[in-house]
């Protein structure tokens, strides 16, 4: 009679069948007790599976399965840049350096690259649109403001180029970055700035046992000084009794 037939229990023939086939899988036959425990343990099993399958997934796991993926994959088209422009392939190289930025935005390495790869090739326009993208990251903001200033140098934009490098030595005081800044006081007969810049820049020399960088820059400071007696805290006379200079000598020698 076909699908339509029915049992005396009024259940299709075929549904009995398929039922019935479910029942001997879960309840083997002959096992009594023991098959209800088996059974109870498979329909538990199957409630606790499809328990967890229903719980949200945290948003944060989920985020951070996708960023190791693509950072890995980001980072390979990285690698690949790097080599292709040290056999010489600059085509190709803007293309892999482009290719890691579109599929990890925030891998700032890769924006300085090509920054630099796209101002060797006199693009200094949009050379300085992808150093303004990398001041955006946390973690090439200062060389990108370092590298910035190098732009607007070459352009004639003293000011600018001076308060990138004073953003960049705030951030993360590198002596190259320092040296790089003293000089453009230095020329802007900015004595008072460039004696102070100097004075950082013999720190970080002793601090780091670079003894030639300590002479070098303690000689920088005794001729600054000089220029800079009138306007310099530490050198200008200070008179009895002035607390004021007193302190603002101590802090600038400090």
């Amino acid at each position: 009679m076909g699908f339509a037939a029915q049992s005396a229990t009024g259940v299709p023939r075929r549904q009995s069948r398929i039922w019935a086939e479910i029942q001997r899988s879960l309840w083997p036959a002959g096992r009594g007790a023991r098959g209800y425990r088996h059974t109870a343990r498979l329909l538990l099993h199957a409630l606790v599976f499809a328990f967890i399958a229903c719980l949200p997934r945290p948003a944060g796991a989920q985020v951070a399965v996708s960023e190791s993926w693509t950072r890995r994959l980001a980072t390979s088209h990285y690698q690949r840049a790097l080599e292709l422009e040290r056999r010489g392939d600059i085509a190709q190289a803007l293309r892999e350096y482009t290719e890691t930025i579109a599929i990890d935005s925030t891998l700032g390495d890769a924006y300085l690259r090509l920054g630099a790869l796209r101002e060797r090739m006199g693009d200094t326009r949009e050379a300085e649109v992808i150093y303004a993208e990398a001041i955006r990251l946390g973690d090439s903001r200062a060389q990108a403001l370092v590298q910035r200033s190098h732009l607007h140098r070459a352009a004639g934009r003293s000011e600018a180029a001076i308060a990138d490098l004073q953003a960049a030595v705030e951030l993360e005081p590198q002596r190259e970055a320092l040296q790089e800044l003293a000089q453009h006081y230095v020329e802007a007969h900015a004595w008072p700035a460039a004696l102070a810049t100097f004075r950082r820049i013999a720190s970080s020399a002793r601090q780091s046992g670079d003894s030639v960088a300590a002479e070098n820059a303690r000689l920088e400071v005794r001729a600054l000084s000089v220029l800079a007696a009138e306007s310099d805290p530490s050198t200008a006379p200070i008179k009895k009794h002035d607390w004021v200079g007193s302190a603002l000598r101590h802090i600038a020698r400090r």
